[in-house]
């Protein structure tokens, strides 16, 4: 049940995932559509190579501070939610725990395979053909491997927004389109790491879980969280 200063810390801890939620999309765009150039440009001997790797090290501030709000808005929908379930609300923001941690895993091989490229002492012992294979291994370990973790992230979003369903501390159809927008992330990714030729053909229905996560971070920044309604069920359940 809420007192006066729990409630008060949940409206506050809902904002701060509301604005976790714009930094860490905001993140997200930049590593998707930003000016990142891609191995094969670090390589090409005839390009401008500082600006270049310059602009590189940007996507992995980008990923950083990504990953890093994921955890700030898990905790901080723990503390909106664990009044409604602190099991469920565990679990949820352990799953994004997850998500985050496979995150900084694959940023240290996208790392490794940036490495060899802007320091080719590295691989002084490989032969040309050699490095180029190590380097696109390691490429494609990121690029694939990226999947794997919308599967545990998918997972605590369908839980934090079934809760959410339940509290009514946000309007329905937001939980509800939470729910869906989080089933259909987990389906698809799924589906591509057992078919990754799906993976051109279905990114088109990524689009929508984007557009939510916008709406919620507004919602959560402006116009909080109503706890009228699980107040009054709390005290009637007394």
């Amino acid at each position: 049940m809420f007192t006066p200063h729990t409630e008060k810390t949940a409206r506050r801890m809902a904002r701060l995932a509301g604005l976790s939620y714009v930094i860490y999309t905001l993140a997200g765009l930049y590593i998707t559509f930003g000016p990142i150039p891609s191995l094969s440009a670090l390589a090409d001997e005839s390009a401008a190579l500082q600006s270049l790797e310059f602009l590189f090290r940007t996507g992995f501030l980008a990923e950083a501070v990504m990953y890093t709000f994921v955890c700030v808005s898990a905790a901080a929908m723990y503390v909106v939610l664990k009044s409604v379930s602190q099991g469920g609300a565990m679990i949820a923001a352990f799953c994004r725990l997850i998500e985050a941690a496979m995150g900084a895993t694959f940023i240290i091989f996208k790392y490794a395979a940036f490495a060899a490229v802007v320091n080719p002492e590295l691989g002084a012992g490989f032969s040309g053909e050699e490095q180029n294979a190590l380097v696109m291994f390691l490429r494609d370990i990121y690029g694939s491997a990226l999947y794997l973790l919308l599967m545990p992230m998918a997972l605590g979003g369908v839980i934090f927004f079934a809760l959410f369903f339940r509290s009514r501390f946000i309007p329905r159809w937001l939980s509800a389109w939470g729910m869906l927008t989080y089933t259909v992330i987990g389906t698809l990714a799924g589906a591509i790491v057992l078919y990754p030729a799906l993976a051109e053909q279905v990114m088109l229905f990524f689009v929508p879980g984007a557009l939510f996560e916008w709406v919620l971070a507004l919602w959560l920044l402006f116009a909080g969280i109503n706890t009228k309604h699980w107040r009054s069920k709390a005290s009637a359940n007394d």
